[in-house]
């Protein structure tokens, strides 16, 4: 079908009692009429459903029982609706949900089925605004200035429903007409008559603007030129200069001058390591990112290292932005992650000439075009997907290999290549604590300075870094791939490629031996390992891990010796052969033909490239002589195939020096970084042997505590360790439930996935469930997604673990309540938690003291930092664990609290005034933003 000009949509809505056709009805029908991109009709509709109206659906969509007592049965105004919708093409938010839905409701009422051709705006506005964090209506009509006045009510709905359709339409019509036509090209993978839309608003050619250019059959984004520095700028040395330039955009804080001129002064001068500890609100990371704009340049590099690639991006578009305004200075700048958050951009082209393609593949493909023409990075994680296993990104994300590189028009343009270039001319380099501690040996030479931001991550996350496994079962899997790649299925091997050529046939059966060979050796270790460790067990749970003793180590490591030779010469000769074959084949594709197998080949092969390096760096003498926990897990308790060997590193000191050897005057900064108010216990950690208070600056946080929050502790809250695990859950959901059902947005932090699972289960079967959005980690989604989704959302309870903890940031009625289900500390049975305890008592240390009270201190400090983020924030702390106020640590973690003392009160006493000092400052916040 065709929709052309005086095409007449009707857009529709509909407000339902629930989800299911057969015995849920429509409460409202809206329809907005629209041709040529003009509404020309509208029409609302209450409809009496002749049954209760669930308290959920009443509180989403403000439509209560009273307002539909005098409405009419949809029976009455069906034919009415009938008429409206004749001979038009049928538009909604989520079309499969609103049109099969009337279309039974029409046939119920003894009308025609439809048969309307129909589009839906949630399909092109995920293809059309590919990097958009959510697609509900409501946000969408948001970021695109679009009214919407009554979110949840069809008649608004189905409005801002046709302006988002034609403001679609003008985003499609704006891209490159080759990528017009490429979408254009895949429309029958859209929903419905979607792609008929789409073919038919395609404009005729134009020229590329200059900002886009042609690469193969993509078109992509060029690379911006760098800008010379504007001049050269003079360090505000005084406050009068500091206020100067921080008006009027920002305030200009006292502590936050201390902090820019001890490292501005500390950096020409001294050159002294610096520890940091700046409150919440302080402004921290223009605290530091300010004097160093005045010191770097290309040839005096800062590296800023944040704690995740959220922060790291957070850091580049918002902080260092300012920074540039402020200063008038460019500033270059690049945000280095490791390659597989870059598109490859042969292999997605590549991947587009695959066969058969799935439906959300094609979708995804369809995004990442569109994407293209607005990408200077490559950064995948500019989509802000909530998923990234899907098939599509093992076979397009960048490797860093040049193993199987594809020449040809792409390679100039890759993205790698180009963040090569752009880190030789950038002054700031922002990456990640993971990333440095792997790869800081890569950084340029040029690299001078360096800021740890979140320094409290660092050495935890620099001990991961150099921890080693030898993941068996994973070995054993990739190499059964390769069999698969070889071999093929469906004729598509590379075996099948070169049948005609009996040199590479017989390479090929000389890898399939050696490779057959691999696995046999490793499924032997495995058995081995396994009977000598493990028992099986007639109730597995899941993962187990057995931490070895040093007489196990040593049987391991003789065990271990004969194989992991053997492994280091079999795996690199094996993957040498099937690489040259590859390569034959591809630098001769005129004669073998173009073969999509050989890119995922690629990715395989440089996964198996890596495990191959990490088998030639497995030193287990070095590993011996160092901090490290040995142990043997199985992923599933009765699986030995799925064994692997684990050295988890518990201290990086050591390391940690040598990394800091090659930077001038590190600064270690972070809103947490003390333990009863000294840096002893980070000094430590980072490898100082002493760390002279001199060097160091605690900076208050300019909140007021007292007035912006409120802590409470239930103190008849069970001790968890006093009762059994499903009468605990019962508690928490119960207390979770009097807590969280109001008005209020409400993060729940726990120790335990599995509890968290428990207690969603039990709070799923109650009725805040039918008032609330429940989220849930693990259960309802990843941290990352269920993060996304609470930061849009209203009415949502999210029941988090150790991400969020920290480094989420939800200002003002984003987050009005936190509440703590147990004192966060680590889990004694993790190896390297254990492997801390035995360290520290033969030092003749108390771990407690020493290590696990601390790490807590910190973690209740930041679990606290969640609720007041700005100074408009308020909020309430909620701790439903007694040992905050029944013993010594407890209250020491309480005394730990910025200028605020928990009330301790029962539960029953605790619910109405929590929800009490919520609702008047609620009211103090209408009258503030009212003046």
């Amino acid at each position: 079908m065709h929709m052309q000009g005086d095409t007449v949509y009707a857009v529709i809505d509909l407000e339902t009692t629930g989800t299911e056709r057969d015995s849920d009805r429509i409460i409202q029908f809206g329809c907005a009429v629209m041709q040529g991109g003009h509404i020309i009709s509208t029409m609302s509709q209450m409809i009496n459903p002749d049954r209760p109206v669930p308290a959920a659906i009443q509180q989403l969509t403000g439509i209560h029982p009273a307002d539909l007592t005098a409405a009419p049965y949809f029976a009455d105004v069906a034919a009415k609706i009938r008429d409206l919708i004749a001979d038009t093409v049928i538009v909604a938010h989520n079309v499969n949900f609103d049109y099969p839905f009337l279309s039974h409701a029409l046939t119920l009422a003894g009308q025609q089925p439809l048969t309307n051709p129909a589009v839906d705006t949630v399909e092109l506005a995920q293809l059309l605004l590919p990097t958009q964090a959510s697609y509900r209506l409501s946000d969408l009509t948001a970021a695109l200035g679009i009214t919407h006045d009554h979110p949840h009510r069809a008649d608004s709905d189905a409005i801002s429903t046709a302006k988002l359709l034609w403001r679609l339409r003008a985003v499609f019509q704006a891209l490159p007409s080759a990528t017009q036509r490429s979408l254009s090209r895949h429309g029958a993978f859209l929903l419905r008559d979607t792609g008929h839309f789409l073919s038919d608003a395609v404009t005729s050619d134009r020229p590329l603007p200059d900002q886009l250019e042609q690469v193969g059959e993509l078109v992509i984004r060029r690379p911006r030129p760098a800008e010379p520095e504007a001049g050269q700028a003079v360090y505000p040395a005084d406050a009068t200069a500091k206020k100067a330039l921080l008006r009027p955009r920002f305030r200009f804080r006292q502590v936050q001058a201390r902090m820019m001129d001890l490292i501005h002064d500390n950096a020409v001068g001294p050159q002294k390591p610096l520890m940091i500890e700046a409150g919440t609100g302080a402004g921290k990371s223009l605290g530091y990112l300010l004097p160093y704009a005045y010191l770097a340049d290309p040839k005096h590099q800062l590296v800023v290292t944040t704690h995740t690639t959220v922060l790291q991006t957070q850091l580049v578009a918002k902080e260092l932005q300012s920074v540039r305004e402020l200063t008038g200075l460019t500033l270059p700048a690049v945000l280095l992650k490791s390659p597989r958050h870059y598109l490859d951009l042969a292999k997605f082209a590549a991947s587009l000439q695959l066969p058969r393609p799935n439906r959300q593949t094609r979708l995804l493909q369809l995004k990442i075009i569109v994407w293209l023409t607005q990408t200077e990075t490559g950064d995948l994680d500019e989509l802000q997907l909530t998923n990234y296993h899907a098939p599509l990104f093992a076979r397009i994300q960048a490797t860093g290999d040049e193993r199987l590189a594809v020449r040809g028009p792409y390679a100039d343009a890759d993205f790698l290549v180009r963040l090569k270039a752009k880190m030789r001319q950038a002054a700031i380099i922002v990456t990640n604590h993971a990333y440095l501690a792997r790869h800081f040996q890569a950084l340029p030479e040029s690299c001078h300075y360096l800021v740890v931001d979140e320094a409290q991550h660092f050495a935890d996350t620099t001990a991961e870094a150099f921890s080693r496994t030898l993941d068996l079962g994973k070995l054993r899997r990739r190499l059964g791939q390769l069999l698969t790649f070889i071999e093929g299925q469906h004729g598509e091997g590379l075996s099948q490629l070169v049948g005609d050529s009996s040199n590479l046939t017989y390479q090929l059966s000389r890898a399939i031996t050696a490779s057959e060979a691999l696995q046999g050796q490793i499924e032997h270790l495995q058995d081995r390992l396994y009977r000598h460790t493990f028992a099986p067990t007639a109730h597995p749970s899941g993962r187990v891990s057995q931490t070895l003793d040093p007489a196990g180590i040593a049987w391991l490591n003789e065990e271990l010796a004969g194989p992991l030779t053997a492994f280091r010469r079999q795996l690199p000769a094996l993957l040498t052969t099937v690489t040259a074959v590859a390569q034959t084949v591809q630098t001769q594709h005129s004669h073998f033909g173009t073969a999509p197998v050989l890119e995922g080949l690629a990715g395989l092969l440089s996964a198996l490239q890596r495990q191959s390096d990490r088998l030639g760096q497995l030193d287990i003498s070095a590993l011996a002589k160092a901090q490290v926990v040995v142990s043997l897990t199985l992923a599933n308790q009765n699986d030995r195939l799925s064994l692997a060997v684990t050295w988890t590193r518990f201290a990086a000191g050591a390391i940690i020096q040598d990394e800091l050897s090659r930077f001038t005057a590190p600064v270690f900064v972070g809103a947490t970084l003390t333990v009863g108010r000294k840096f002893d216990f980070l000094a430590a950690q980072l490898g100082y042997q002493d760390f002279p208070e001199a060097q160091t600056l605690r900076l208050r946080s300019p909140f007021h505590y007292k007035q912006q929050a409120q802590a409470f502790l239930a103190s008849d809250a069970p001790n968890a360790q006093d009762l059994p695990t499903d009468v605990y859950a019962d508690y928490l959901a119960r207390a979770i439930a009097q807590l969280a059902d109001n008005r209020h947005q409400t993060l729940v932090l726990f120790t335990s996935l599995k509890m968290i699972e428990k207690v969603f289960a039990r709070l799923s079967a109650m009725p805040i469930a039918g008032r609330k959005e429940l989220l849930a980690q693990g259960v309802t989604g990843t941290a990352s997604r269920i993060a996304k989704r609470f930061a849009v959302g209203d009415q949502t309870l999210l029941l988090g673990a150790a991400s969020f903890f920290e480094g989420v940031d939800y200002p003002d009625k984003q987050l009005e309540q936190v509440i703590l289900t147990r004192l966060p500390f680590d889990n004694p049975e993790r190896p390297e938690v254990k492997a801390r305890e035995q360290a520290l008592t033969a030092r003749g240390e108390d771990p407690f003291a020493a290590d696990m009270l601390p790490r807590a201190i910190l973690r209740f400090r930041q679990s606290f930092g969640r609720l007041i983020r700005t100074e408009r924030d308020r909020g309430v702390f909620v701790v439903l664990d007694p040992r905050l106020g029944t013993t010594a640590y407890g209250r020491q973690m309480a005394k730990s609290l910025p200028n605020l003392k928990p009330m301790s009160l029962p539960l029953a006493e605790l619910v109405p005034l929590a929800a009490a000092w919520l609702d008047h400052t609620i009211i103090n916040k209408e009258a503030h933003d009212a003046q």
